[in-house]
């Protein structure tokens, strides 16, 4: 069904006060429920976690029914006839121009949510049906399913994490760029928050039992300036062109620049302005198991390993890092981590390229929703042609969607991360307390 743009008129009056002070006085004729010919309602998602803290909130939509006169021709032959009629079609009215206490949001049962959200701690998996009402009109029920609580319960890991900054002497049209040890700390505690489920109310958010923690030691066990931060002076006579140089002068550096990956996470972060903003590969060298992890590619080690940072660390362009709205899709670095820890991009692809949507998914992770277009909006849907019935919407929370909230990992996704930290060598710094301690366990 086509949505137009509703446009109601406005008045706009001057009046003249005395003592010639003016005063401008706007009046917007605003919507009646009269007016009001369509409700419908929306939701976060379609499932939610029955946590006590998952919150699925609601989003009713009014619609005005329009006749518009229709001039489409019909041929017979060779001739078009033109004869006038009237369309009908419905105009999405502007929230803003709704009378307040329209919309009354009811489950089946008959319970009301003034505040249009909902939260359980009731386990019992169940679907219960919402609606909302108008005045005299009713809208189609939305069904939200309980999921079943997860029985697994995850050990917490330590992740040590260690920040190379890659200091550049002064060159020409680049500009120096200032790391701060608060940075640091600051990236470190929102990745903690976004991977516990502390940074969002999505109803399908989870705790991966994952903790970044910063390296207290250098290399050779030595102890750091600051926590986390290993500060390393470019001489002037390197000049860096492209991604790769990046790539081979960590792997010239060796152990100055590559901590051993048994005891560290190593992030690079390089002042790039003709590259990319990261450079981050998901995890390929793992156990071979009769059941692969789906979506990832596995490869034999390479003999030395690693062969290139890309394989046990990923880089970060310090301009996203200090100024991560600078695009009007920011920067999250808990997005970069989410693909250095296997998770895939939940947006849809179909070309021949980079085709990933597969059996209705794109990321093998159930409760993320899929999309075609992100468009500039958080409000997403999985409509792909204009004749698609089936449509699903939702609002964009997950670090893996683009223009999101970027907040939030799934229970789904949980379970694929523990799933590479257990099977996947390159990842298991987790194992090792030395960055922490400077001693070998």
């Amino acid at each position: 069904m086509k949505h137009l743009k509703y446009i109601l008129p406005f008045f706009l009056c001057f009046f003249c006060a005395c003592e010639n002070d003016e005063e401008e006085f706007i009046i917007q004729n605003q919507v009646d429920a009269g007016n009001v010919k369509l409700v419908e309602l929306r939701a976060d998602h379609r499932m939610m976690l029955p946590d006590g803290k998952a919150t699925m909130k609601f989003y009713p939509k009014a619609y005005n029914i329009l006749e518009l006169p229709d001039y489409s021709p019909t041929y017979k032959g060779d001739t078009a006839y033109y004869i006038p009629s009237i369309k009908r079609d419905t105009s999405l009215i502007p929230a803003s121009m709704l009378p307040e206490d329209l919309f009354h949001l009811y489950d089946e049962y008959g319970n009301e949510y003034p505040d249009f959200t909902y939260t359980t701690d009731d386990t019992t998996p169940r679907v219960i049906r919402f609606h909302l009402k108008a005045g005299e009109l009713r809208s189609a029920d939305l069904p939200i399913e309980i999921r079943p609580m997860p029985t697994t319960v995850y050990e917490e890991l330590e992740i040590p994490v260690i920040f190379h900054v890659l200091n550049q002497a002064a060159t020409p049209g680049v500009a120096n760029i200032e790391i701060k040890a608060s940075s640091i700390i600051n990236a470190i505690d929102r990745m903690n928050k976004v991977f516990s489920g502390n940074a969002t109310s999505d109803p399908n958010a989870w705790d991966a039992r994952i903790k970044f923690v910063p390296a207290l030691y250098d290399n050779n066990g030595a102890l750091l300036e600051e926590p986390g931060m290993h500060v390393f002076e470019v001489p002037s006579t390197v000049v860096f062109e492209k991604d790769q140089d990046f790539s081979d002068y960590v792997m010239e550096q060796g152990e100055d620049l590559l901590y051993d990956y048994k005891h560290f996470l190593n992030i690079w972060l390089i002042n790039n302005p003709k590259g990319s903003a990261t450079i981050v590969s998901a995890p390929v060298i793992m156990d071979k198991d009769e059941n692969p992890i789906p979506g990832l590619k596995v490869e034999d080690e390479p003999i030395p390993f690693p062969s290139k940072p890309e394989e046990v660390g990923f880089f970060v362009s310090m301009s996203q890092f200090v100024n991560p709205r600078q695009d009007t899709d920011y920067f999250e670095i808990s997005t970069v981590m989410g693909k250095y820890l296997g998770l895939l991009v939940t947006q849809a692809y179909d070309n021949s390229v980079t085709a990933n949507f597969k059996d209705g998914d794109t990321d093998y992770c159930p409760d993320t929703a899929y999309y075609w277009s992100a468009g500039q909006s958080i409000y997403k849907n999985t409509r792909h042609t204009a004749q698609d019935e089936d449509v699903f919407y939702f609002t964009s929370y997950n670090i893996m969607d683009g223009y999101s909230y970027k907040n939030s990992i799934t229970l789904d996704q949980v379970r694929r991360i523990r799933q590479v930290l257990e099977r996947c060598s390159s990842r298991w710094m987790y194992k090792s307390k030395f960055a922490v301690t400077g001693k070998m366990d």
